[in-house]
């Protein structure tokens, strides 16, 4: 069985544990406390933890986990001077097996210039949300898809900002990520979907989808607290960043929203 677990860090953070059998691997570990407590009531085995991006907030519990499990470090090569205690550097297009479950690597450069996106084609039995302020619970309307572990490159109707690459960048991140398997569940690393539908009903207000996902925000997060996973097929109808891709210069509008975006505010 192949189970899928949010793991709450920080302020507002989302680690990803990913539990096959007696294996786990852990994605972006913003600290290793709420991360170890959860493998040990998992019954797995902390193998390795993945890295999408260097920043602290994705790799602040690297240096506990290892100390306490000895788990590899999996990252792009690329970063292999940003990343702390990288043991395994991967590449973009390459494919890796992890906890044995296969990820293809997939660049996402833009938020940071070595930011990468983990691709799991295999289908998650079981999905547990647990956002900030809620409980864990089942999301039976998740369960049975792959997943897309994307760091900051892609939130809940919104993107990461641009902090070392360019909007031409940024606009083939998006591009990576809206053709994968629309059934996808989106893991990213930040509960910031309420903040990004405020902003999406601003430029886009007549969008109904938009307005629909915006009001049923608060159903969706439940007794979890989370709307975390969401899905590529939402985000795809919904997230204004992925919208703009259909328009005549997606680059030039990709960067003009993500503009307006950046002195939206909260």
């Amino acid at each position: 069985m192949l189970e899928l677990i949010q793991v709450p860090c920080l302020a507002d953070n989302a680690a990803w544990l990913v539990v096959n059998g007696a294996e786990a691997l852990v994605v972006d570990p913003a600290e290793a406390a709420p991360v170890l407590e959860r493998v040990a009531t998992s019954g797995a085995r902390l193998v390795a933890t993945l890295i999408t991006h260097h920043h602290p907030d994705h790799v602040g519990g690297v240096a506990e986990l290892v100390a306490t499990t000895g788990c590899a470090v999996v990252g792009n090569a690329r970063d292999g001077g940003r990343i702390p205690h990288l043991t395994r550097r991967v590449d973009p297009e390459q494919t890796t097996v992890v906890a044995g479950v296969p990820l293809e690597v997939l660049d996402t450069s833009g938020h940071t210039l070595g930011h990468v996106a983990w691709a799991c084609a295999r289908r998650f039995d079981v999905v547990r949300r647990h956002g900030h302020g809620g409980v864990e619970a089942v999301a039976e309307h998740l369960a049975g898809r792959p997943a897309l572990f994307v760091g900051d490159a892609l939130f809940g109707a919104g993107c990461g900002r641009l902090f070392e690459g360019t909007r031409e960048m940024l606009a083939q991140a998006l591009r990576t990520l809206a053709d994968r398997n629309p059934s996808s569940l989106v893991c990213c690393a930040h509960e910031y979907t309420a903040q990004n539908l405020r902003f999406a009903r601003q430029v886009l207000p007549d969008n109904a989808a938009i307005a629909a996902r915006a009001d049923g925000l608060d159903e969706e997060m439940g007794q979890a607290r989370s709307s975390l996973p969401s899905t590529l097929a939402l985000e795809l109808a919904t997230n204004p960043f992925l919208l703009a891709l259909a328009n005549a210069d997606p680059v030039v509008a990709v960067g003009e929203l993500r503009h307006r975006r950046d002195g939206f505010g909260s």
